[in-house]
């Protein structure tokens, strides 16, 4: 039995040997927390859970959860700041910075309301960058600002002023069934459900606009057309 048991002791040290590590680009962070306002999480790779605090890191294979009446804001290395309202879910599924040609962001909304300004990655190479809203559509990057929020299979967007007040900026919403540019800030659209196409670009609403951003309550300054 003593040899069976060393046997055994053997193969689990082997295997551990031989089992592949986890990449380092995989265990650096990309991002971290700067502001959470009531209960967020974070769930690794592993799905295991961790509770967001200011100055927590966000890893590639993230999955950012808030509750009610909570809100996170995130910004990643390239300066990409991304902010959640209550009840949202975001990952990142992408992030490759300081890579020259290969530079590449790819996150996504799975629901909840969002705002985000584009970082250096999106500004080199716009089409670097692009957020996914679930299985909705995808936003392509010119580098600008944007606010949006998923409810199940459906999606709102509109591109907001930059905060610089004068870079040009614009974003091209697209699905399988179509797309549309939108390049006037306080102009959006709509995606009704996963199989339709966006609608065409149209002046939203100021109190639409409002609530969306009161609802995320983002501590960055936000300005919008009036």
């Amino acid at each position: 039995m003593k040899g069976v048991a060393h046997l055994i002791l053997f193969a689990i040290g082997w295997l551990a040997l031989v089992a592949p590590a986890p990449a380092a680009e995989d265990l650096a962070a990309v991002g971290e927390v700067t502001q959470v306002k009531g209960d967020a999480a974070r769930f690794d790779a592993s799905g295991v859970a961790h509770r967001l605090a200011r100055g927590d890191a966000v890893h590639v294979g993230d999955r950012v959860e808030t509750r009610s009446h909570s809100t996170v804001a995130l910004r990643f290395q390239d300066d990409t700041s991304f902010s959640l309202g209550p009840d949202s879910t975001f990952t990142v599924n992408e992030f490759k910075y300081a890579r020259a040609d290969s530079d590449s962001v790819v996150m996504e909304v799975l629901r909840g309301a969002f705002r985000f300004t584009t970082g250096l990655i999106a500004k080199a190479r716009s089409r670097s960058m692009q957020v996914r809203t679930g299985v909705v559509a995808t936003i392509g990057i010119r580098g600008t600002t944007v606010g949006g929020e998923v409810i199940g299979e459906s999606a709102t967007i509109v591109l907001l002023e930059p905060e610089d007040g004068a870079t040009a900026s614009a974003i091209e919403v697209g699905n399988a069934y179509g797309s549309v540019i939108i390049d006037r800030p306080g102009y959006g659209t709509t995606v009704p459900d996963a199989h339709s196409p966006p609608t065409p670009p149209q002046r939203m609403r100021l109190r639409a606009i409002d609530n969306l951003l009161r609802s995320i309550q983002s501590s960055q300054r936000v300005s919008v057309p009036r």
